[in-house]
């Protein structure tokens, strides 16, 4: 947490007492500061905040005065009054709002609050601080019919809204599943096309799709890049045939925060030369009530649709299986083939992670390939016989 203005407390030492503003960002990106006063100290090795609740400075300074007489004392300091959990949820779902996190990020920390608050309702819990660790196995539980992965994630968040309410907002003086420890379930495969898939489809496609699934198969982008890629970021002038500057999706940036850069690929330059630039996007919709010029971003769900359509079209196995982001696995597993170096494949890909490269890294790993080809046994003894 940062205050602004903050300053030492006179008179306050072991610990000094400092006061501030709290300060963050709303959903536009501006910095927003909180009208109330927060103390800041350090105590039992951890840094310690808490809202003073009052506007004035001098009413402030009176307070942390107080706050300190309290520490040296061995008084307990005044624990928050309880809060229900509803509140809480709310307050936190206001704090993710102003961190500017993806619009389908926040879908997903309002379904799991809201499917928290009603399994609450259920079981007549009202204040945060009552939770436990059996209501939230309990929670967990009621989540069977869900994927691993999707259980998972939900209860990710709702680990995090309770450490936000303990650690961050001091709302709730203890967190009541600070020891609970989920397991993360293993990666579930996923379809990957080959080369010889890739080259299907695009000589299928037709003039519109063609440079838009190629762009997936040569960058890896993801959808929410590849719809907000503009020309501005495609670099053809540039040595060695150009490249392309990644760098938003979704939301402001990209997934894993991080601007990245891929070297055009030749098959794919061409196709981008051809299009026409009548807006700032290298990829729009057509036109459309809306955007009658056809400036305006593409829809994911008709891209997806047109996709599978293509994979029907081409006598693909399971068509429906396919997804826009198996061409960001293709060219995962084009990297590997290729044995370009893992340092570069990790920088092409953006990846926080490196599971997907590991994972056809591995596959496609020709040294690994030849060692085991190398393995061998040597001749048994003719009068060598295994006994019983």
């Amino acid at each position: 947490m940062k205050l602004v203005g903050r300053q030492p407390v006179d008179g306050t030492e072991r610990p000094v007492i400092y006061i501030g503003k709290r300060v963050w960002k709303d959903s536009t990106g501006k910095v927003r500061t909180a009208k109330p006063y927060t103390a800041e100290y350090f105590l039992e090795g951890k840094q310690q905040y808490r809202s003073l609740k009052l506007t004035n400075k001098v009413a402030a300074i009176q307070a942390a005065h107080e706050l300190h007489r309290s520490i040296r004392l061995g008084e307990p300091t005044a624990a928050p009054a309880e809060i229900r959990l509803e509140e809480m949820a709310q307050r936190y779902l206001a704090t993710v709002r102003g961190m500017g996190r993806a619009p389908r990020t926040l879908q997903k920390y309002e379904l799991v609050c809201d499917q928290l608050l009603r399994f609450c309702t259920e079981q007549r819990l009202v204040y945060a601080n009552r939770f436990s660790e059996e209501l939230f196995w309990a929670f967990a539980e009621s989540m069977n019919h869900l994927s691993e992965k999707t259980r998972h994630d939900r209860l990710i968040v709702v680990q995090q809204l309770f450490k936000w309410g303990c650690e961050r907002a001091e709302l709730i003086t203890k967190n009541p599943i600070r020891k609970v420890r989920v397991r993360k379930p293993p990666p579930t495969e996923q379809p990957c096309f080959t080369p010889e898939q890739v080259a299907t489809l695009l000589a299928n496609a037709d003039g519109i799709l063609r440079p838009r699934f190629a762009a997936l198969a040569y960058t890896g982008m993801r959808f929410g890049e590849l719809r907000d890629l503009r020309w501005a970021d495609v670099h053809m002038d540039g040595p060695n045939g150009g490249f392309i500057h990644i760098k938003r999706g979704g939301a402001q940036t990209t997934k894993g925060r991080k601007t990245r850069r891929v070297p055009i690929h030749g098959e794919l330059r061409p196709l981008l030369e051809a299009l026409p630039r009548h807006c700032e996007l290298v990829f729009p919709a057509g036109r459309s009530a809306k955007h009658p010029n056809g400036d305006g971003p593409m829809d994911e769900r008709r891209l997806l649709r047109s996709l599978k359509r293509l994979c029907t079209r081409c006598g693909f196995d399971n068509p429906e299986q396919y997804k826009l982001h198996t061409f960001r696995h293709a060219f995962a597993s084009m990297l590997a083939r290729s044995n370009i170096g893992y340092r570069y494949a990790l920088a092409f890909m953006g990846q926080s992670s490196s599971a997907i490269l590991d994972l056809y890294y591995t596959m496609f790993d020709d040294d690994a390939a030849a060692a085991i080809a190398s393995i061998e046994f040597p001749p048994a003894a003719e009068d060598t016989q295994c006994g019983g």
